[in-house]
């Protein structure tokens, strides 16, 4: 399975707090789209982050806190980015999804995790960063079921897909960046 080796999380975030200050729309830590908030995507993570890392996001990290989360939440592995298109260093990073990592899913780099995405807050509610929810396959999977389609590693846009997704409701969501969904009830 391929891994993009990606420049860490704090540099990532560095780059677009350069290019755009405290907009919620710019943080990977909410869905690129409104209409996806709330749905389920998978992603392969490549970075996990340290709480020093964390800490240093400037308003990423007030995202995180607005969120509701805690100071005492946000320790090392909390926070991870996981790649939704494949195989561009450019389309990788462009589509990477950051997500909060709660204390009881346990990941690692190259992981398969199914991901719910959050919605931007508003002046009535907080809102939520996106978060794991499952690890569906681990790294090491001998008998791996999740593939970058289609599967030509020379390809520069290749999409997660795994063979359990249209029997459990997943969907293709087609368009320059294609993904597989998972809508949230109400939301099709």
């Amino acid at each position: 399975m391929f891994v993009a080796r990606l420049p860490g999380i704090a540099a990532l975030f560095a780059i677009f707090l350069v290019c755009a200050v405290a907009d919620a729309a710019t943080s990977r830590l909410y869905p690129p789209h409104k209409d996806e908030s709330s749905s389920l995507r998978l992603v392969q993570v490549v970075q996990l982050a340290s709480r020093e890392e964390i800490l240093s996001l400037g308003s990423h990290l007030e995202h995180l806190l607005a969120s509701g989360l805690k100071d005492s939440d946000l320790v090392d592995r909390s926070l991870a980015m996981g790649i939704v298109n494949c195989c561009n260093q450019k389309t990788s990073e462009g589509t990477s999804a950051w997500f909060y990592v709660p204390p009881d899913v346990a990941l690692q780099e190259g992981d398969i995790v199914v991901i719910r995405m959050g919605r931007k807050g508003d002046r009535n509610e907080p809102g939520a960063v996106n978060t794991a929810i499952e690890v569906r396959e681990k790294a090491d999977a001998p008998d791996s079921r999740c593939i970058w389609d289609p599967p030509d590693p020379n390809l520069w846009m290749r999409v997660l897909f795994c063979d359990w997704m249209p029997s459990e409701g997943w969907t293709l969501k087609k368009g320059l960046y294609k993904t597989w969904l998972k809508r949230a009830a109400g939301t099709e």
